[in-house]
């Protein structure tokens, strides 16, 4: 019934058609920080939104989203008006379906989702270092956890997690079902150490679809 999009890279357009969807197919949009490579993709969304495909987008995300996406499409498309095809929201909860979200640790303010549809509670982290997610992802049946870093010095200064502990994070929150995602490439040994922490590990890469 709803189709959502949690971040927004450069590449998410083309991603969608890739996948099957067109651009209008998706009514909800949920940004969690603002670094390029997660909503650099707005621009050209709303290029399609209000040149191509026709519709209207709800879009949530952390301060200055709105202001910051105005300004670069003025930049990159200035005949464009996203705020026709955009409907900003700010930090809302206001959805038809259950939606909650709690502060992530990362270099700018970062924002971790939860979702409930259809029967189903998923929790999308961005970008973060290691977080009490015990209540806030409690059985959920997905955790979409990042896994940026394999040394937790880095993860640390960078504001990341590493595998390792994204895999700790699942087994305290005793979720269904983990997914590492915004990762390197990890070898079989560093794979096997994970899911002897939490057996229940997916790693999925760009484009793969997971029947939930």
């Amino acid at each position: 019934k709803y189709k959502i999009l949690f971040d927004c890279g450069p590449q998410a357009v083309y991603s969608l058609r890739r996948s099957g969807y067109s651009v209008n197919d998706i009514k909800h949009l949920f940004v969690s920080h603002l670094h390029g490579d997660h909503y650099g993709g707005i621009p050209f969304i709303a290029l399609n939104l209000f040149f191509k495909e026709k519709g209207k987008m709800s879009v949530v995300g952390p301060k200055n989203l709105e202001e910051n996406t105005l300004a670069v499409c003025s930049k990159f498309y200035p005949t464009m008006k996203p705020e026709e095809v955009f409907d900003f929201r700010g930090l809302s909860t206001d959805y038809p379906f259950k939606f909650d979200i709690m502060e992530g640790k990362h270099t700018l303010p970062d924002y971790v989702c939860k979702i409930e549809v259809s029967g189903k509670k998923i929790v999308y982290t961005g970008d973060t270092a290691r977080l009490d997610l015990s209540k806030f992802a409690k059985k959920a049946d997905y955790l979409i956890h990042e896994a940026a870093e394999l040394g937790e010095e880095r993860a640390i200064k960078f504001g990341h997690t590493t595998p390792f502990e994204a895999a700790e994070t699942a087994k305290e929150a005793e979720v269904k079902n983990l997914v590492l995602v915004h990762r390197p490439g990890f070898d079989e040994k560093t794979i096997e150490k994970v899911r002897k922490i939490f057996p229940r590990t997916l790693f999925p890469h760009d484009l793969d679809v997971i029947e939930v």
